[in-house]
């Protein structure tokens, strides 16, 4: 049984460190991307427009995918999810450039990366119920552990893309991104062989009722609730932590960027363990609450009066507390036979509304200033969904 639980355990774990991988993966390479598969003066947006259709098509899979883990089972949707991204992956890896296909390469990678999309927004609702009902730790411990999975994955996408980049030189342009690329699909390999030996969640049984009504009918206040909480977290990362690097090129302090970028990754992979720990000291929503009012009573310092490295890391450091909670607040309002997919709809189209966060700062004059309103309107509606989640 201990055997079982800890390849269960390792299996649902090992996809959220892949969609964290996932995350950090294109980002540093969309000028390249839209360089190789866009006609020259759509490079910039096109190369954009590979992340947009990822963020765009989580929302279905997470209602599709979500529903198999309920309804046939979380090994059974997770299987899928790892196999219908590694060979989208691998697929992009080896896709031929416009000079030599034309159009069909920009709408063949655009297609590819919808795909990729849908399965990983399927990924988290039955990959974080299998974590919270195999694991025997308490319920706030066991939510901290499965979300350090997506930071850790961003701290490895990153440190792969600096060692391969800074050791291949002008090579990583010409050929060594297909081999980065494809190491996100040796990921997803991985995860799929652990979870063919995995085995079924003790808590699944087949549903008596279909899960999308019972989600979307039975529990929408809930939803619409639990939609609010992730939101607003999404709004103040997007606004912060995850667009440093536009951020210190704005500042004129491009040259942290890695630093930054590095250190900011790994302080969240601890804040958002300790999330969990100290919530059983003091309750979880006043981490939930407190650790954003502190990040954002920090905000101002970090980003307008002393824009240093330390005082970045120091802000991706507090705001991270609250994520280590949510699957733990999910959980508690969807019961195991709609679990899979009230968590991974609750995720995902948190983050569909919440990921536009950089396009509201940049309607601002002053980058800082931008960064620092939307993380305040993200503060207020995460708080108020997670208060009214009881």
């Amino acid at each position: 049984m201990a055997g079982e639980r800890a390849v269960a355990i390792a299996s649902a774990y090992i996809g959220w460190v892949m969609d964290g991988y996932d995350a950090l993966l294109v980002t540093p390479i969309l000028p390249l991307l839209g360089s190789l598969f866009f006609p020259g003066q759509y490079s910039n947006l096109g190369g954009l427009s590979t992340l947009v259709a990822t963020l765009v098509m989580r929302p279905l899979g997470s209602v599709v995918m979500g529903y198999v883990g309920d309804r046939a089972g979380r090994r059974v949707g997770l299987m899928a999810t790892t196999l219908g991204y590694s060979l989208s992956a691998l697929a992009i890896a080896l896709m031929p450039p416009y000079v030599s296909i034309g159009a069909a390469a920009p709408a063949a990678v655009l297609a590819l990366r919808a795909i990729q999309g849908v399965f990983l927004g399927g990924e988290w609702g039955p990959g974080t119920s299998m974590i919270m009902e195999w694991s025997r730790w308490r319920g706030e411990i066991s939510s901290a552990f499965a979300q350090t999975g997506y930071p850790l994955g961003a701290l490895a996408a990153s440190l792969v893309y600096s060692a391969m980049s800074a050791s291949m030189g002008p090579a990583f342009s010409d050929f060594g991104w297909r081999i980065y690329m494809a190491t996100g699909a040796l990921a997803a390999a991985l995860a799929f062989a652990l979870r063919r030996r995995s085995v079924e969640s003790p808590l699944w049984r087949k549903p008596r009722r279909n899960p999308l009504a019972a989600v979307f009918l039975e529990s929408s206040a809930d939803l619409v609730k639990a939609v609010a909480m992730t939101t607003g977290l999404f709004l103040v990362y997007y606004s912060t932590y995850l667009i440093y690097s536009q951020y210190l090129r704005y500042m004129g302090l491009a040259e942290l960027t890695p630093l930054v970028m590095t250190a900011s990754t790994a302080a969240a992979v601890v804040s958002v363990f300790l999330g969990g720990v100290l919530s059983l000291a003091v309750g979880h929503r006043a981490v939930f609450v407190g650790s954003l009012a502190a990040a954002l009573a920090f905000a101002p310092y970090a980003l307008m009066l002393n824009p240093s490295a330390a005082s970045l890391v120091v802000l991706a450091f507090l705001e991270n507390f609250a994520m280590g909670l949510v699957p733990y607040l999910l959980a508690r309002r969807f019961g195991v036979e709609q679990r899979a997919t009230g968590l991974g709809v609750a995720y995902n189209w948190g983050l569909l509304i919440g990921g536009w966060a950089p396009l509201l700062v940049g309607l601002f004059g002053s980058m800082p200033v931008g960064m620092v309103a939307v993380m305040a309107a993200g503060v207020a509606v995460a708080a108020a969904g997670a208060i009214s989640l009881r």
